[in-house]
């Protein structure tokens, strides 16, 4: 099982758009729990996490900083880490299941981003896992999948591991297409 982990600094109709899509992993019992993280909660967001049934941390800092503070309240040690406006579209449920029935703690899985569009948009959506293992930093817009082993005390993954890349595609709904 996955906890689901949504870092959010400030786009609340992005989260509802997440949540809503990721019902589906709760009701298949692939995800286990959501952590919402954000530095400031919102009466919007609270009544959001509140429906959905998501855990709520407040905490300052980057990105990385936020994981960290969700991970120490996450049920699971799989996390699926998810910029909230990101929507999984196809058999992504069965992709995950896949995935985590062969991998290994070291195994750290990054989602794909729909490419649709411009040329750009296509080149962009291949490029950005092979940039993420490359640099090390994975662009926020792809879905991370990470055991909780392999997230170090400085709010980073650890250095020996292995970049997987899912099948899974996600749509940025914060974005026309």
């Amino acid at each position: 099982m996955i906890s689901l982990i949504l870092p959010l600094t400030h786009d609340e109709p992005a989260l509802l758009d997440t949540l809503s899509a990721c019902v589906a992993g709760v009701a298949e019992g692939v995800i286990r729990d959501a952590v919402l993280v954000t530095p400031e909660l919102s009466e919007a967001m609270e009544r959001m996490s509140d429906a959905a049934g998501c855990k709520v941390v407040v905490a300052e800092g980057p990105r990385n900083a936020l994981i960290s503070a969700a991970g120490q309240v996450a049920r699971s040690d799989w996390w699926l880490v998810v910029t909230p406006g990101m929507i999984p579209s196809g058999p992504w449920l069965s992709d995950l299941n896949a995935h985590l029935a062969t991998a290994e703690p070291t195994d750290i899985g990054l989602t794909r981003l729909a490419g649709r569009g411009s040329l750009w948009r296509v080149a962009e959506a291949g490029l950005l896992p092979v940039l993420g293992r490359l640099t090390g930093k994975p662009d926020p817009r792809l879905g991370l999948l990470i055991h909780r082993s392999m997230w170090g005390d400085n709010h980073r993954h650890k250095p020996n591991h292995q970049w997987v890349t899912l099948p899974t595609q996600w749509h940025d709904r914060r974005k026309a297409v």
